[in-house]
Protein backbone atom coordinates (compact mmCIF):
# COMPACT_ATOMS: atom_id res chain seq x y z
CA UNK A 1 0.00 0.00 0.00
CA UNK A 2 1.36 3.38 -0.97
CA UNK A 3 1.23 6.73 0.76
CA UNK A 4 -1.23 9.39 -1.35
CA UNK A 5 0.24 12.47 -2.69
CA UNK A 6 0.73 15.63 -0.94
CA UNK A 7 0.70 19.00 -1.14
CA UNK A 8 3.14 20.58 -3.28
CA UNK A 9 4.21 23.99 -4.31
CA UNK A 10 2.14 25.66 -6.88
CA UNK A 11 4.73 25.88 -9.09
CA UNK A 12 6.83 22.12 -9.10
CA UNK A 13 7.95 20.74 -11.70
CA UNK A 14 8.99 17.35 -10.91
CA UNK A 15 7.72 14.66 -8.08
CA UNK A 16 9.80 11.43 -7.05
CA UNK A 17 6.27 9.51 -6.73
CA UNK A 18 3.89 7.74 -3.66
CA UNK A 19 6.60 6.49 -0.81
CA UNK A 20 5.43 3.53 1.46
CA UNK A 21 4.95 4.77 5.15
CA UNK A 22 6.75 1.91 6.31
CA UNK A 23 9.93 2.79 4.54
CA UNK A 24 12.20 5.61 7.06
CA UNK A 25 14.02 7.87 7.18
CA UNK A 26 12.63 9.74 4.31
CA UNK A 27 14.57 12.81 2.77
CA UNK A 28 12.74 15.60 1.25
CA UNK A 29 15.28 17.42 -1.10
CA UNK A 30 13.99 20.52 -2.78
CA UNK A 31 15.88 22.97 -5.68
CA UNK A 32 14.61 26.46 -6.25
CA UNK A 33 16.61 29.45 -7.78
CA UNK A 34 16.28 32.93 -6.37
CA UNK A 35 15.59 36.01 -8.75
CA UNK A 36 18.62 38.35 -8.80
CA UNK A 37 18.62 40.52 -6.07
CA UNK A 38 16.46 38.71 -4.06
CA UNK A 39 19.57 36.31 -2.20
CA UNK A 40 19.06 38.15 1.23
CA UNK A 41 15.42 38.20 1.45
CA UNK A 42 15.65 34.15 0.61
CA UNK A 43 18.57 33.55 3.19
CA UNK A 44 15.82 35.09 5.75
CA UNK A 45 13.36 33.29 4.61
CA UNK A 46 15.25 30.29 5.00
CA UNK A 47 16.31 30.56 8.69
CA UNK A 48 12.07 30.83 9.11
CA UNK A 49 11.46 27.92 7.35
CA UNK A 50 14.03 25.65 8.75
CA UNK A 51 13.09 26.64 12.21
CA UNK A 52 9.73 25.64 12.07
CA UNK A 53 10.20 22.84 10.56
CA UNK A 54 12.65 22.38 13.19
CA UNK A 55 9.87 22.12 15.44
CA UNK A 56 7.77 19.24 13.70
CA UNK A 57 8.13 15.73 15.10
CA UNK A 58 10.40 13.79 13.63
CA UNK A 59 12.95 16.29 12.18
CA UNK A 60 15.98 15.00 11.62
CA UNK A 61 17.54 18.43 10.71
CA UNK A 62 18.04 20.34 7.62
CA UNK A 63 20.97 21.13 4.76
CA UNK A 64 21.37 24.21 3.08
CA UNK A 65 23.33 24.05 -0.26
CA UNK A 66 23.89 27.48 -1.45
CA UNK A 67 24.52 28.64 -4.99
CA UNK A 68 28.04 27.82 -6.00
CA UNK A 69 28.27 30.54 -8.56
CA UNK A 70 26.29 33.64 -9.18
CA UNK A 71 25.11 31.95 -13.03
CA UNK A 72 23.63 29.51 -11.37
CA UNK A 73 21.90 30.90 -8.60
CA UNK A 74 19.95 27.07 -7.19
CA UNK A 75 19.89 26.51 -3.61
CA UNK A 76 19.04 23.08 -2.36
CA UNK A 77 17.24 22.28 0.38
CA UNK A 78 17.10 19.28 2.59
CA UNK A 79 14.45 18.08 4.95
CA UNK A 80 15.43 14.82 6.55
CA UNK A 81 12.25 13.28 8.99
CA UNK A 82 12.56 10.08 10.48
CA UNK A 83 9.61 8.56 9.23
CA UNK A 84 7.12 9.50 6.14
CA UNK A 85 4.18 9.94 7.86
CA UNK A 86 6.63 13.06 9.89
CA UNK A 87 7.56 14.24 6.65
CA UNK A 88 3.91 14.45 5.41
CA UNK A 89 2.72 16.00 8.55
CA UNK A 90 5.26 18.74 7.81
CA UNK A 91 4.71 19.17 3.88
CA UNK A 92 0.99 19.38 4.63
CA UNK A 93 0.69 21.22 7.31
CA UNK A 94 -0.87 25.24 7.70
CA UNK A 95 2.84 26.29 8.22
CA UNK A 96 4.98 25.19 5.43
CA UNK A 97 1.80 26.22 3.06
CA UNK A 98 2.43 30.24 4.57
CA UNK A 99 6.00 30.04 3.83
CA UNK A 100 5.28 28.87 0.19
CA UNK A 101 3.37 31.32 -0.14
CA UNK A 102 5.65 33.78 0.74
CA UNK A 103 8.48 32.52 -0.87
CA UNK A 104 7.48 33.33 -4.57
CA UNK A 105 7.70 36.90 -4.90
CA UNK A 106 11.62 35.65 -4.40
CA UNK A 107 11.97 32.67 -6.67
CA UNK A 108 11.82 32.06 -9.87
CA UNK A 109 11.24 28.94 -12.59
CA UNK A 110 9.80 25.58 -11.28
CA UNK A 111 10.84 24.54 -8.54
CA UNK A 112 11.96 20.40 -8.44
CA UNK A 113 10.92 18.66 -5.25
CA UNK A 114 12.19 14.69 -4.59
CA UNK A 115 11.58 12.19 -1.88
CA UNK A 116 14.26 9.91 -0.82
CA UNK A 117 14.67 6.50 1.12
CA UNK A 118 16.33 4.02 2.37
CA UNK A 119 20.26 3.81 1.24
CA UNK A 120 18.96 7.39 -0.90
CA UNK A 121 18.95 8.98 2.45
CA UNK A 122 22.65 9.08 2.55
CA UNK A 123 23.10 10.11 -1.14
CA UNK A 124 21.53 13.51 -1.24
CA UNK A 125 24.55 15.90 -0.76
CA UNK A 126 26.50 16.13 -3.85
CA UNK A 127 24.59 19.02 -6.18
CA UNK A 128 24.42 17.03 -9.35
CA UNK A 129 22.60 18.78 -12.10
CA UNK A 130 20.13 15.47 -12.69
CA UNK A 131 18.49 15.53 -9.06
CA UNK A 132 18.00 11.84 -9.21
CA UNK A 133 20.13 8.96 -6.61
CA UNK A 134 22.68 6.34 -7.99
CA UNK A 135 22.06 3.21 -8.62
CA UNK A 136 21.49 0.78 -5.62
CA UNK A 137 24.55 -1.31 -6.63
CA UNK A 138 26.86 1.69 -6.11
CA UNK A 139 25.08 3.40 -3.10
CA UNK A 140 25.68 -0.21 -1.33
CA UNK A 141 29.28 -0.18 -2.46
CA UNK A 142 30.17 2.83 -1.33
CA UNK A 143 27.85 2.19 1.78
CA UNK A 144 30.04 -0.86 2.37
CA UNK A 145 33.35 0.99 1.77
CA UNK A 146 32.51 3.55 4.54
CA UNK A 147 31.08 1.71 6.96
CA UNK A 148 33.98 -1.04 7.39
CA UNK A 149 36.74 0.87 8.52
CA UNK A 150 33.52 2.67 10.93
CA UNK A 151 33.52 -1.09 12.31
CA UNK A 152 36.99 -1.10 13.27
CA UNK A 153 37.81 2.00 14.43
CA UNK A 154 33.85 1.81 16.45
CA UNK A 155 34.33 -1.25 18.07
CA UNK A 156 37.54 -1.43 20.09
CA UNK A 157 37.16 2.12 21.17
CA UNK A 158 33.50 1.16 22.36
CA UNK A 159 33.40 -2.32 23.73
CA UNK A 160 35.77 -2.02 26.44
CA UNK A 161 33.43 0.87 27.72
CA UNK A 162 30.73 -1.40 27.72
CA UNK A 163 31.43 -4.38 29.38
CA UNK A 164 29.16 -4.10 32.71
CA UNK A 165 26.35 -3.62 30.10
CA UNK A 166 24.28 -6.67 28.86
CA UNK A 167 24.96 -8.06 25.57
CA UNK A 168 21.53 -6.45 24.09
CA UNK A 169 21.74 -2.82 25.28
CA UNK A 170 25.69 -2.86 24.25
CA UNK A 171 24.13 -3.81 20.71
CA UNK A 172 21.87 -1.09 20.38
CA UNK A 173 24.09 1.69 21.66
CA UNK A 174 26.98 0.19 19.03
CA UNK A 175 24.30 0.53 16.77
CA UNK A 176 22.99 3.56 17.41
CA UNK A 177 26.92 5.12 17.72
CA UNK A 178 27.67 3.79 14.24
CA UNK A 179 24.29 5.10 12.28
CA UNK A 180 25.39 8.73 13.65
CA UNK A 181 28.69 8.39 12.54
CA UNK A 182 27.74 7.29 9.13
CA UNK A 183 25.18 9.62 8.65
CA UNK A 184 26.40 12.97 10.12
CA UNK A 185 30.59 12.37 9.36
CA UNK A 186 31.51 8.94 7.13
CA UNK A 187 28.61 9.82 4.54
CA UNK A 188 28.48 12.89 3.07
CA UNK A 189 32.45 12.93 3.00
CA UNK A 190 32.37 9.40 0.78
CA UNK A 191 29.48 10.87 -1.06
CA UNK A 192 31.51 13.93 -2.26
CA UNK A 193 34.56 11.78 -3.34
CA UNK A 194 32.73 9.16 -5.10
CA UNK A 195 30.66 11.75 -6.45
CA UNK A 196 32.39 11.44 -9.78
CA UNK A 197 31.67 7.83 -10.69
CA UNK A 198 28.10 7.54 -8.45
CA UNK A 199 26.34 10.24 -10.67
CA UNK A 200 27.96 9.17 -13.55
CA UNK A 201 24.82 7.80 -16.45
CA UNK A 202 23.60 4.42 -16.02
CA UNK A 203 24.52 3.35 -19.32
CA UNK A 204 28.27 3.97 -18.73
CA UNK A 205 28.47 2.28 -15.68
Amino acid sequence: MTAPQIHLDNNTSEFSGPISPAEGPVTGVIRRTVRHGKEREFEEWLKGVVGDAARFPGNLGTNIMRPASKARPEYIIIFRFDTYQHLQDWETSEVRHRWVERVQPLISGETQIHHLTGLEYWFTVPDHQEGHPPPRYKMALVTWLALAPVVMVVQPLLLPRLDALPPWLRTVIMAGVMVLVMTWLVMPVMTRVFKFWLFKANSTG
